[in-house]
């Protein structure tokens, strides 16, 4: 025998089921549950935006190195990131930024990016991490690396967009400047050269005194897969709980 579907002005009768809604718990279903799929649906956005920054490491890091100082205009106005590049030049050791708030196993710590200055031109070199130390108001020792020398990495451009609770203040600097963000548009003022669009990540030297790891905080995609699966798990449940606390047996 099939189940009687009937509508009636309290609600819809199911048999002997009488599911009777109120205005203000479905409004307020239906703007969380678009809420929760609108988070689900921004996660599979960003695991779709973070597949592609995979393939395009692994197919840059692939190529040989090119050499900064023969690249065109084209290319370095272009999209760099993860290429790999080499330079010779020669540190400007006194004219150092510190990254702030870069915590490594728990360890408060900055991002050092020291001028180095190539062709007469100045690239930001980030080294790499290195530990905060007791004081917070004493900066680190930054190790000096004197003459002419050849450096390897792989480009980075930074997003001035970045959020960060208070902007960085250029008019008065202290070497070394502590910097919430990397800005390289504000960052040429700080120099008597033109300033590459874009940063040199070294590569990993276990003999170094920095720490470089650059992709070790990199979510993957699978991760925003599964936290999509959470929010569209969560939307389900609510219309769930909805029917159900709405739904009674009619007597």
């Amino acid at each position: 025998m099939s189940k009687s579907i009937a509508h009636s002005r309290r609600g819809i009768v199911i048999g002997v089921f009488h599911f009777t809604p109120g205005l203000l718990p479905t409004v307020a279903t239906v703007l969380v549950f678009a809420l929760l799929m609108n988070l689900g649906f921004w996660q599979l956005r960003r695991a779709e935006f973070k597949e592609g920054m995979v393939e395009r490491l692994e197919s840059r890091s692939q190529q040989s190195s090119r050499d900064i100082n023969a690249l065109t205009q084209d290319d370095i106005t272009g999209d760099m990131t993860d290429y790999p590049l080499h330079v010779t030049g020669h540190y400007l050791n006194d004219l150092s930024l510190l990254l702030d708030n870069r915590p490594y196993h728990g360890q408060p710590g900055y991002e050092v990016l020291t001028a180095f200055l190539t062709n007469g031109q100045v690239l930001l070199v980030n080294r790499g991490w290195i530990a905060q130390g007791p004081d917070r108001r004493v900066p680190p020792a930054i190790p000096q690396v004197k003459g002419e020398i050849t450096l390897h990495g792989n480009a980075h451009t930074p997003n001035p967009d970045f959020f960060v609770l208070k902007e960085d203040d250029y008019s008065q600097v202290n070497w070394p400047f502590l910097i919430q963000k990397i800005d390289l548009e504000k960052s040429a003022q700080l120099f008597d050269y033109p300033v590459m669009p874009f940063v040199l990540r070294l590569e990993p030297d276990e003999s170094s005194q920095f720490v470089r790891e650059w992709h070790s905080h990199f979510m993957g995609p699978e991760k925003h897969y599964g936290y999509a699966v959470q929010w569209f798990s969560l939307a389900a449940a609510l219309l769930v709980i909805y029917v159900v606390v709405n739904t009674k047996r009619k007597q």
